[in-house]
């Protein structure tokens, strides 16, 4: 039995609000900057993930913008904002001042 997908969350806005989240971008840049090791590049991204889908989740609650189905695909949302959130944290840590 393969996964059910529902037709009324579209795929392409979970993977864009995973990318191009503003809070995600913030958190995971920032704290990335403030890593001193490698391996803490990971937990950035991981707090960049959080913070991205409690925006999301709020501006659901807010009805601010169209998003009702997407707070159902949040598990979607929350690992692309994951992966992108890695990208993010290893940039600010490639830029952080020495």
């Amino acid at each position: 039995m393969g996964p059910e997908f529902q037709p009324d969350v579209p795929l392409l806005e979970v993977l864009l609000y995973g990318i191009f989240n503003p809070a995600t971008i913030i958190v995971a840049f920032l704290m990335g900057r403030k890593a001193d090791d490698k391996s803490k590049i990971m937990i950035a991204a991981f707090a960049g993930a959080a913070a991205g889908v409690a925006v999301l989740y709020l501006v659901t609650l807010l009805r601010l913008w169209d998003t009702p189905t997407l707070a159902r695909a949040v598990g979607g949302v929350f690992v692309t904002s994951l992966v992108a959130g890695f990208a993010y944290a290893g940039a600010g840590y490639l830029l952080r001042r020495s």
